[in-house]
C-alpha cells in the first residue's frame, strides 16, 4: 500500500524528505509525485498554503489515485505550526493533533467567536456523524493502518485550522480558553475532512515555528522548525 505524505509547500517537503529527497527531484510547487520512503511506497504532496488549496489539491489527489487503481494506506499530513501553549509545546518541538478545529464557522457575533452549535447546516454528514466545526482525530489507529511509529514524548491536542494567521494576543487568548488549542496551521482540518470522506486514515505532526500572535521574525525559529521535519518523519518511519 501508498503513503499520502502532505505538505503545504515545497519548503515543508523538502526539509521533512531530508536525505530521501529523491536525487535530481525537481520543486513540487504544487502537485504530486512518487516517491520510496524507507521501502515504501509514497505519493508525496504540495497542496499551497491554506484550507481551499488544501481541500483542493487533496481532493484531486484522491480521485486521481483512486483511478489509477492505487491503494492508500492513508495520508501523513506534515508541516509547520504556530503554538499557543509554549509550555505543552514550545518552539522546535514536535506537536501530534488529536483534533482539528475550523474556528470560523458557524455564527460570529460583534467581538465573539464563530459557534455552530446553533448553526443548521453541517460542513459534512456520514456514518459517523455531523461534523461542523470541530472533528476528532484517532492518531494511534491512523498510525497503526499506514504502519507508522508514534513516539510518547510528542504532545497531543487540539489543532486550530485558520485561513487567517493569528496575530491578535486577544484572539489567540480566546481560541486557546474557548477550544483548548494547542496549535494552529492552515491546512490540517481540510485535509482531515476529505480523508474523513473517502475513509482514509488521517494523521498530523507539526513543528513549532512560533508563538501565535508573535510577527516579529526575530524570535520565530522557522528553521528550526524545518530541520524538525525531518528527525519526525524518522521517527514515524521508525528510522
Amino acid at each position: 500500500m501508498t503513503l499520502l505524505l502532505v505538505t503545504a509547500t515545497w519548503a515543508e517537503m523538502r526539509a521533512a524528505l531530508g536525505k530521501r529527497l529523491p536525487q535530481g527531484m525537481p520543486p513540487l510547487r504544487r502537485g504530486r509525485a512518487r516517491a520510496c520512503l524507507a521501502g515504501r511506497e509514497a505519493l508525496l504532496l504540495v497542496t499551497g498554503v491554506g484550507p481551499l488549496n488544501a481541500a483542493l489539491e487533496v481532493g484531486a489527489a484522491l480521485e486521481a489515485a483512486r483511478a489509477e487503481g492505487l491503494e492508500l494506506s492513508g495520508a501523513l499530513c506534515l508541516g509547520v505550526a504556530g503554538s499557543f501553549d509554549s509550555a505543552r509545546a514550545p518552539l522546535g518541538s514536535a506537536v501530534l493533533a488529536d483534533a482539528e478545529l475550523y474556528p470560523d464557522y458557524g455564527v460570529a457575533g460583534p467581538g465573539q467567536l464563530a459557534d455552530a452549535n446553533d448553526f443548521g447546516f453541517a460542513q459534512w454528514e456520514g456514518p459517523s456523524g455531523r461534523v461542523f466545526q470541530r472533528l476528532g482525530l484517532v492518531p494511534g489507529e491512523a498510525a497503526r493502518a499506514m504502519d507508522l511509529a508514534l513516539p510518547d514524548n510528542w504532545p497531543r491536542g487540539l489543532f486550530v485550522t485558520s485561513a487567517a494567521v493569528t496575530a491578535s494576543a486577544v484572539r489567540a487568548e480566546a481560541l486557546a480558553a474557548r477550544h483548548g488549542a494547542l496549535a494552529e496551521n492552515m491546512e490540517g482540518f481540510a485535509l482531515a475532512l476529505a480523508c474523513l470522506a473517502r475513509g482514509l486514515p488521517f494523521l498530523e505532526v507539526r513543528t513549532i515555528s512560533n508563538a501565535i500572535g508573535e510577527r516579529d521574525r526575530a524570535n520565530w525559529k522557522l528553521h528550526e522548525a524545518l530541520a524538525g521535519l525531518e528527525a519526525a518523519l524518522d521517527a514515524l518511519l521508525g528510522s
